[in-house]
């Protein structure tokens, strides 16, 4: 007898579609969590999923394995919006990286970049920005050319395609962190941060850290052609997220939180493989 197959979203929807030609894994699949306190704080909680950073997930942007999310586009990978910068350190990081980035990593430089930096007039709008009328509040974002946010260079760059934020900084030895805006280093973690009541009244902050996967985006995320997270294509590299992506993560959780959960990754690492709840994408690229 045929068990149903749960895809986890309408069967005819982009997303459905991709998990059903074997693109993607579906989305529910067991997790563990690994919580604990904050060194210096016993009322900051984190709660860690180490599925995921415990997976072989890597970006392929750039390369073959790198689908995009959207067909009609898939050159400039998930950077078909552009990028919505969080606040004012964020705009001045990117202004900072604009400033320092050789043009030959920039296939898409607007022609009037040096004159405004030349310039420096805080009255204008920088010329890679732009703002987005369609939220309930105006906001700032990296501006869109044909299509893509005007950071992610396509066929014919000069150092190829990809993201030239991120080009810059892996060829030069530079911290993501500060080269790109937030919400590109951050994908796909997701980090939430909620104060909780605990069972004896006490109020706690809890920061979960875990997947940015479809369902992060909200509903837009089942109308994605494709997403990287749950593809086996991106998890065949080997290294485990939390070593990986080190940067990322002391950023969203600090130095200390991250070398608790990086000790206690490690003395996991001789588990068989049957003691864990190991990514579904991580154990079909094993």
């Amino acid at each position: 007898m045929n068990q149903p197959v749960f895809l986890g979203f309408p069967a005819n929807s982009p997303a459905g579609k991709s998990i059903r030609a074997g693109r993607e894994v579906p989305p529910d699949f067991p997790r563990e969590w690994f919580e604990f306190t904050h060194p210096d704080d016993p009322h900051h909680y984190f709660s860690i999923d180490l599925t995921w950073v415990e997976s072989t997930w890597q970006c392929r942007f750039g390369t073959d394995a790198c689908h995009g999310i959207s067909d009609d586009l898939p050159v400039v990978g998930c950077c078909i919006h552009g990028a919505y910068l969080a606040d004012e350190s964020d705009r001045d990081d990117l202004y900072n990286a604009v400033a320092e980035m050789p043009a030959k990593y920039w296939q898409l430089r607007p022609a009037d970049t040096d004159s405004y930096l030349a310039n420096a007039d805080p009255i204008v709008l920088e010329p890679w920005l732009e703002w987005d009328d369609d939220e309930e509040e105006p906001s700032l974002k990296t501006a869109r050319v044909d299509g893509a946010c005007i950071f992610a260079n396509r066929e014919g760059a000069e150092t190829g395609p990809g993201c030239s934020l991120h080009q810059w900084a892996m060829a030069e030895g530079r911290n993501i962190i500060t080269s790109k805006p937030e919400v590109c280093w951050q994908v796909p973690f997701s980090r939430e941060d909620a104060w909780e009541e605990r069972s004896d009244s006490q109020e706690i902050l809890r920061t979960t850290i875990g997947e940015y996967d479809r369902r992060q985006w909200g509903d837009g995320g089942e109308d994605f052609d494709w997403w990287c997270s749950g593809d086996t294509g991106c998890h065949a590299g080997g290294v485990p997220v939390w070593q990986s992506m080190k940067q990322e993560l002391i950023a969203l959780i600090g130095e200390k939180p991250y070398n608790i959960v990086a000790e206690h990754c490690r003395n996991r690492a001789e588990l068989p493989e049957k003691f864990k709840a190991v990514h579904p994408a991580t154990q079909r690229a094993r």
